[in-house]
């Protein structure tokens, strides 16, 4: 089983259509741009309810554009999820940082890979925590082109 959980830099490597663009600067109308990241969209469902938290009007499917100063709001809470995922917690209280309506894997399927998946989510959370910061010190916002 090939991980989701994969923040993806070069563009030439995202294989189809069901991918997240996260774009450094304003919406211009432009897609699979080469200073964006990208990431399946299973992958970054498990963003969406901290991603919420700050930007209530988000959803999946559509353009959202978040000032730089939200996005290191939602990079502290993201570090935060990292922190709380790497303390091996019961999947009773992971349904605190994660919607699982809105991934595509089950409670049950995280569960039963629940090491693996805890390990390659951390790993993508620390990935994009990082490219968020670098990203802010230089545009005032960061736009997620949705699926």
């Amino acid at each position: 089983m090939e991980s989701p959980f994969e923040m993806i830099t070069d563009v030439d490597k995202v294989e189809n259509a069901y991918y997240i663009e996260v774009k450094p600067g304003e919406y211009n109308a432009k897609y699979w741009n080469k200073e964006s990241v990208y990431f399946a969209d299973e992958a970054f469902a498990y963003f969406y309810t901290t991603i919420c938290k700050y930007v209530p009007q988000y959803q999946p499917t559509q353009v959202t554009e978040i000032k730089a100063e939200t996005w290191l709001r939602i990079s502290n809470q993201l570090q935060e999820l990292a922190y709380f995922l790497s303390t091996n917690p019961p999947m009773l209280k992971l349904k605190k940082w994660i919607d699982f309506s809105k991934v595509e894997e089950t409670y049950k399927q995280f569960d039963h890979h629940k090491n693996k998946y805890i390990r390659e989510l951390i790993n993508m959370i620390n990935e994009f925590t990082v490219w968020i910061t670098k990203v802010c010190q230089t545009q005032s916002y960061i736009t997620i082109l949705g699926t």
